[in-house]
């Protein structure tokens, strides 16, 4: 069966059943949320599709990720939980560029609920790469009053093959993994500077 069919075919099978979130024994220990709510891929693509408005699906990683690694075609909003520095300093430990955290992250989910006239009862879903950067992130939106805010467990990207000639590739479960719509080309309406609460403009 070609790859495109048998997407196809998954994606039939999976409509019908609406979303139930994962047990928490089975999400990583450093994934876990305050909230203890978890969705597969899959299931985060049902959530949205069938209640559309009534949850916003946001991406959480930065503007180079979605540009370069591509983003879920479905998704409300990029609102980056870090940006990279403009002065190209190096990270020795994870061998890349350091980033510098989003300070104004829980003002920008904020209006992002004023642009999508929702609020803070309205069901939230976080997306980074594979899961990680969302806890801290779900601890600040609960402290601001946000009452529900799953985490799209395995991410967009996937977890990081173990062993083998893969070792170190993100080749396990995830969005893309899955073969959900994802696209290079972005939505400009779901695109950081709609929700940058500073207004500032500031380039990462």
């Amino acid at each position: 069966m070609r790859p495109f069919f048998r997407q196809l075919l998954w994606l039939t099978l999976a409509l019908p059943l609406l979303s139930h979130a994962i047990e928490e024994q089975h999400v990583r220990d450093k994934a876990h949320t305050v909230y203890g709510l978890y969705l597969t891929p899959f299931e985060a693509y049902n959530m949205k599709i069938q209640q559309a408005d009534q949850v916003l699906l946001v991406d959480v990683r930065t503007r180079p990720e979605l540009k370069y690694v591509g983003a879920g075609t479905v998704i409300d909003a990029n609102i980056p939980s870090r940006f990279l520095r403009t002065d190209f300093a190096w990270s020795e430990r994870s061998q890349t560029y350091r980033t510098t955290q989003n300070d104004h992250f829980v003002a920008d989910m904020e209006k992002l609920l004023q642009v999508k006239n929702a609020d803070k009862n309205t069901p939230i879903i976080l997306m980074c790469t594979s899961g990680s950067r969302v806890p801290s992130l779900a601890k600040k939106l609960q402290a601001a009053g946000f009452t529900t805010v799953y985490s799209l467990y395995q991410g967009f990207e996937g977890i990081k093959h173990k062993d083998g000639v893969s070792k170190g590739w993100r080749t396990v479960d995830g969005w893309k993994n899955a073969g959900l719509p994802w696209s290079y080309k972005l939505n400009k309406q779901a695109m950081y500077f709609n929700f940058d609460s500073t207004q500032t403009g500031a380039s990462d």
